[in-house]
């Protein structure tokens, strides 16, 4: 293991078979830290501590065994590298002990070992049957596997220390590099001096000292103030790994069990999700939906099922952010009841049967197939800027997928599919432009600031494909109707724009409304602005602010009216008596301060 890396090892099993005094055997922790706990005997809350040996760190997490918190044990199983399966030889395989290994499987937790406990108090006879009923057990689950089965007693030193030194040989269960932090929260609290502090386990990427993360379910920002991981203060810490983080902006009662911290812009919440769902279930039951550390009431809608299997839209009674192939578990009546994993995390609007064979597809992992499916359902665009979320993939990864798809345009800048349908849609938009106004100029920029959908590499590739067949002509970016001369445009251009200003009279409109009005790219309109300007045709007063000259003199001599009769002239009694906007007031004073007959005195003006 790196310095900067630590495996999660999960105990599980039924109450009082020894969890936590194993854990305590183990490294001199007691788990059992609330007085609840203490009280009743058992552990009640996800229990936190750790093993160290060197650079190498074991973070344990004791998740409790009573039958009416399976909430609970769910909500740390899901974060296990390898679970510490525990059954007492004196009491052998029990109900809960099967529903936590059932989990397991469902939260593909795959490396299991086995721990029997209190064998000071049994024969060896005793220990060997134990230990294969509960092989016959785990053997039903096929994702499951014993990596080693240990006999032990608390009262034995040997047996502990044997378990204690296979521990540190275990790796952590592969995972990708992520830039995706996922940071499921499963305590907050508050400490005198510090603030908020909440604790969880980092399952994806990286947290840095003094780094700005999302708050998902609340849409807050906070800022990373200190790290520690099991007492040691960090500067960063990298996945996986139990973690506690000071918070910053963010108050105790703001959070709850279950939230994500994220880093903006990766995730999108919804209240439904398609998923592969295995176990017993009825149409339209009413369920709890376990994911991470959370939990949330939902509905299940039987899309299509065969066998014990089956593709589910769960519909949320509140937003989740999942993500796909995320693992979880589905409650009814506080039991499990089966559970799978998450195919398509976004509310997708397909038809049924267009539904069940992208879902078919997301679960082979299928991704060309999936792309095909959702472009062909986008008319205008299906977007990749979501592939960490939607299919666990980066943007070079959606790319490379999106570039083998036959008859699309891939727009890698913009991250977006387009189908034929989108790209002879936009080549119907241009025509219809240049049949409405034959001198019509335009670029790709221009198009794709006009068709919100169409973005300005797909309106370049639109336009020379037009270009290439004749339909309109183009002058570097520039593209106008066949035939048309640019330079009957430019002249034609300046003097629809002069006429427009000074029909405008005093308060015309800005330049990229005029622009908008005559189907003309701004460049071109920029172009012809700078001309007229050039031949003192049109005078700019401010910032997107263009008067004709002669325009300008008549306001110059009715501002001077003004003064004559008023004493002065002011930005409110120029309003009043012109019909002015404030943005005009102030341009056209500001103008007249350039003459030598007018003085500034303090917010007026009057004759020097």
């Amino acid at each position: 293991m790196s310095k900067t890396s630590s495996i999660i090892i999960g105990t599980s099993g039924h109450i009082d078979h020894g969890k936590t005094a194993l854990i305590k055997a183990l490294n001199g922790v007691d788990g059992d830290r609330m007085e609840s706990e203490k009280e009743r005997g058992i552990t009640i809350d996800l229990s936190f501590s750790n093993l160290k040996k060197g650079d190498q760190n074991i973070a344990f997490i004791d998740v409790p065994g009573h039958e009416n918190l399976v909430k609970t044990m769910i909500s740390g199983a899901y974060a296990f590298d390898a679970c510490l399966l525990v059954v007492a030889s004196d009491d052998s395989l029990m109900p809960q002990t099967k529903e936590h290994i059932e989990i397991l499987s469902l939260l593909n937790v795959k490396s299991i070992i086995l721990c029997i406990t209190k064998c000071d108090l049994t024969t060896k006879d005793r220990q060997d049957a134990v230990e294969a009923e509960v092989n016959d057990e785990i053997s039903k689950y096929k994702n499951l596997s014993i990596l080693e089965t240990f006999r032990v007693s608390i009262k034995d030193e040997l047996s502990i220390n044997e378990l204690r030194n296979y521990l540190f040989t275990i790796t952590p269960k592969p995972r990708d590099i992520s830039p995706l932090t996922r940071y499921y929260i499963d305590r907050v609290f508050s400490v005198k001096g510090a603030g908020t502090v909440v604790t969880g386990s980092l399952i994806e990427g990286v947290i840095r000292k003094n780094e700005k993360l999302h708050l998902l379910d609340v849409d807050k920002q906070t800022t990373v103030k200190s790290i520690e991981v099991h007492d040691d203060q960090r500067e960063f810490v990298e996945s996986p790994n139990r973690v506690a983080l000071n918070l910053s902006n963010l108050s105790v009662n703001s959070i709850k069990k279950g939230f994500i911290l994220s880093k903006k812009g990766f995730f999108r919440g919804f209240k439904e999700a398609d998923c592969l769902f295995h176990g017993e279930i009825s149409h339209k039951e009413e369920i709890v939906f376990c994911v991470g550390s959370k939990q949330s009431a939902a509905k299940a809608l039987i899309l299509s099922s065969k066998d014990n299997s089956s593709f589910i839209t769960f519909k949320f009674n509140e937003t989740m952010f999942l993500k796909f192939n995320e693992p979880f578990v589905v409650l009814s009546n506080s039991r499990v009841i089966g559970g799978g994993r998450i195919l398509n995390p976004v509310l997708e609007p397909l038809k049924k049967n267009n539904k069940t064979k992208l879902l078919l597809a997301l679960m082979n992992e299928n991704f060309k197939d999936a792309f095909e499916i959702l472009t062909a359902s986008h008319k205008h665009g299906f977007g990749l800027i979501s592939s960490f979320q939607r299919f666990n993939l980066s943007h070079e990864d959606a790319l490379n997928i999106a570039e083998k798809i036959n008859g699309v345009f891939v727009d890698k800048k913009g991250l977006c599919i387009y189908q034929n349908e989108a790209i002879n849609d936009l080549k119907d938009i241009v025509k219809f432009i240049i049949s409405k106004n034959p001198l019509a100029i335009f670029s790709a920029n221009s198009i794709s600031l006009r068709v919100n959908w169409a973005s300005e590499d797909f309106s370049q590739f639109v336009l020379d494909e037009l270009y290439n067949k004749g339909v309109v002509d183009k002058n570097g970016s520039l593209f106008v109707k066949k035939g048309v001369s640019f330079d009957e445009i430019e002249r034609s251009l300046n003097s629809k724009i002069l006429d427009i200003l000074s029909n405008a009279g005093l308060t015309p409109d800005a330049p990229y409304n005029i622009y908008d009005s005559l189907d003309i790219d701004r460049q071109s309109g920029d172009n012809a602005f700078k001309a007229l300007t050039n031949s003192k045709k049109i005078v700019r007063l401010a910032h997107n602010l263009f008067v004709t000259t002669e325009n300008l003199n008549l306001a110059m001599r009715k501002i001077r009216e003004i003064i004559k009769k008023d004493g002065f002239a002011n930005v409110k009694n120029v309003k009043d008596e012109l019909n002015f906007s404030r943005k005009f007031a102030i341009a056209y004073l500001e103008y007249l301060d350039k003459f030598d007959d007018i003085a500034k005195n303090g917010d007026n003006r009057v004759f020097a």
